[in-house]
């Protein structure tokens, strides 16, 4: 099973471009959870400016992949400002406190590490600057698949050390992710998922903890919530919704969204249009 692919299967990643052209004066990046950001400087510096961290000047070609937890400023280095172009990629609904991509920080690649997507970027400016016809998908899917391969060049050097698509790449944790991910409906204990991975219970709870930064349960509670919500705006009716995801009852779900959203499903679901 190629777990990476079916991690972004899963979470329903869509990417979409946010801005293209010049920059000249700062921008000021604050955005909503679940949503990340993937920059292209083409041309001209940058200097990446993060409460509590050194500066980092970003002189020439680089691309930045910047977390849903991250919020940061990029300012030009020059009067003649930077030519950029820039996606965000939202994860389907988010799973909050649970988000699982694992970036905690902006990762920086230098056009010359990560020579093999290359072409894939010069593809999509010459995408954007065409403007035919179905040109809007075409940048969403060269975005996802710039995004996958800086994923997967973060993951091979340790950028990404902890979260979900950690533990779903781990030979152990991400067996019993993947069950969790595949029957959410299914009544998982501690103990059935600590088999999954060939682990005693005290010690797939504590690594699990450590990995993913939420408990086995918390992480199952939160992608039931997640799944709840990708159905409900289909418009799958809430007790059909509360089978497929695990609840005993509508009644089960509303308590539990209550809990996680602080109102109720319908009320939710009103605030997304």
């Amino acid at each position: 099973m190629d777990a990476l692919s079916e991690f972004f299967e899963r979470i329903q990643m869509t990417g979409r471009l946010f801005y293209a052209g010049k920059v000249y004066d700062t921008l000021d990046i604050n955005k909503p959870d679940g949503t990340a950001f993937v920059h292209i400087v083409e041309k001209g510096g940058l200097d990446l400016i993060r409460p509590g961290h050194p500066r980092i000047v970003l002189d020439g070609p680089t691309v930045l992949l910047c977390p849903s937890t991250c919020r940061y400023k990029l300012e030009p280095t020059t009067e003649t400002g930077a030519d950029i172009i820039c996606a965000t990629f939202e994860f389907g609904v988010s799973m909050g406190r649970s988000f699982p991509l694992g970036v905690t920080d902006t990762l920086v690649f230098p056009f010359e590490n990560i020579d093999p997507v290359v072409p894939v970027i010069e593809a999509l400016l010459a995408e954007y600057r065409g403007r035919e016809a179905g040109h809007r998908k075409g940048l969403s899917v060269l975005f996802e698949y710039i995004l996958i391969v800086l994923v997967r060049r973060a993951i091979s050097e340790g950028m990404i050390a902890r979260g979900g698509l950690s533990a779903i790449l781990d030979p152990h944790l991400g067996k019993a992710i993947s069950q969790i991910h595949l029957k959410p409906e299914q009544d998982w204990s501690v103990k059935q998922l600590a088999d999954l991975a060939c682990m005693s219970r005290s010690k797939f709870s504590a690594q699990f903890l450590k990995v993913v930064g939420v408990s086995p349960i918390a992480y199952l509670a939160a992608w039931r919530l997640k799944l709840a919500r990708d159905l409900m705006k289909q418009g799958v009716k809430l007790k059909i919704v509360a089978a497929s995801v695990g609840y005993s009852s509508q009644a089960a779900l509303t308590r539990a969204f209550v809990q996680e959203m602080g109102l109720p499903p319908g009320e939710w679901l009103k605030r997304q249009d």
